[in-house]
Order: structure tokens, then sequence, then C-alpha cells
């Protein structure tokens, strides 16, 4: 009776989306009650908070605030990723400068290759949390998946066609990997690269609205 209480428990969908929070760096930081009864849980990290519905599993966001749930924590990480996309992008607000005299056009700024983009995305993936593991585990899908090294390659040629920086394509190859520990069966590696076709799409809808 104990082990499959304990079975219910770990795979409960509350506590797997905890695990899933854990692997994304967000911090249990309590509980609070439920207007419905229970309590739930409430996680941080840097200045975002996020809360656990105890029944549903669904996520909250808190801050910044959001009216609607998210299914899990890799739809929170690419709503925050898209969101804070275009700020990345503005440029900084500065006072008129005096007239200059007139140059010939130049071709503007030279974009990367695609080798040196994603040159930038492993740099990038090194300097996370557990960098070289990670980068290591991209690496190695790459080689050992013709799905995965499809749907990253996909991934760096919507980002580099649309000005998306390497280190957000980073961050979708970490919330891709994170969904490796809600996932069983052969079909994982097949998952996290639907989860990277997922990003890309996402890339494309966010700079077409």
């Amino acid at each position: 009776m104990v082990a499959i209480f304990l079975w219910l428990a770990f795979f409960h969908r509350v506590n797997a989306m905890s695990r899933q929070a854990e692997l994304m760096n967000w911090l249990d930081i309590g509980r609070v009650s439920n207007a419905d009864g229970g309590k739930d849980i409430l996680l941080a990290r840097n200045e975002r908070g996020a809360r656990i519905d105890w029944r549903t599993g669904e996520v909250w966001l808190m801050n910044p605030k959001v009216a609607e749930p998210f299914a899990d924590f890799l739809a929170v990480e690419r709503w925050l990723t898209l969101r804070e996309m275009p700020m990345a992008d503005k440029p900084a607000h500065a006072a008129p400068a005096p007239p200059e005299p007139e140059v010939a056009p130049d071709a503007g700024p030279v974009r990367d290759t695609f080798p040196a983009f994603q040159q930038k995305v492993d740099a990038c993936l090194a300097k996370a949390e557990g960098g070289q593991e990670l980068l290591e585990t991209k690496q190695a899908f790459e080689a050992g998946s013709e799905p995965y090294l499809e749907a990253s390659t996909e991934l760096s040629q919507t980002a580099l066609e649309f000005e998306v920086s390497p280190a957000m394509v980073a961050t979708f190859h970490i919330s891709a990997f994170a969904a490796l520990a809600e996932t069983a069966g052969a079909d994982k590696l097949e998952r996290v690269a639907a989860s990277l076709h997922a990003a890309a799409r996402q890339i494309r809808a966010s700079v077409a609205a």
C-alpha cells in the first residue's frame, strides 16, 4: 500500500510540474491556500513568480501576472522568451544627433553564417548552469538523432532569418531538455525535437503578429 501511494505521488501531475520547475531553476518558496481548498505551490526565479494549482497542475504566472494558466513550465519559458524578444530588439532612446555629411550607403551589418551562429548558440549553452553537460547533450542528440538535428537546424535558421539572438535559441534548447524528465518511452528524442519545431513556429508567429 505504501509503495502504491508513493508511486501515485511521484506521477501526480502537480509533483511532475514541481520536478519540471526544479529542472528549470525555479525555487519552491512555500504554499498558499487555494480558494477551493488545498495548498498551491509557490515558486520563484529571479524576479519571476509562479504558482502550481494543487488540483490541476496548471501553472499560473504571478509576476508578470498573466490571466490564463499555462500547461507546464515549458510553455511558461516560451512565453517569457517571446515576450522579452521585442524588448531586446528595440534600440535605446537617444537624443537627436547633429546632421552628418552624407556617405555612401553600405550593405548594413553582416549576418552570421549558419555555422558561426550555431557556435554562438553552443557558447551560450556552455555559459548556462550545468553548461558543459547541456552542450554535450545537444551535440550528442544532433549526432545521434536525425529528427533532433533537423529540428535544431530549423530553429537556428529561423532565428537567423528573424534576427533572434543565439541566447534565446539556447533557452529553447534548455526548455526542450527539461521535457526529457517528463517523457517516457523510445520516442523521447522525437518529443524533444517536436519542442524545437514548435519554438521555430512561435518565432515566425511572433514576428508576423
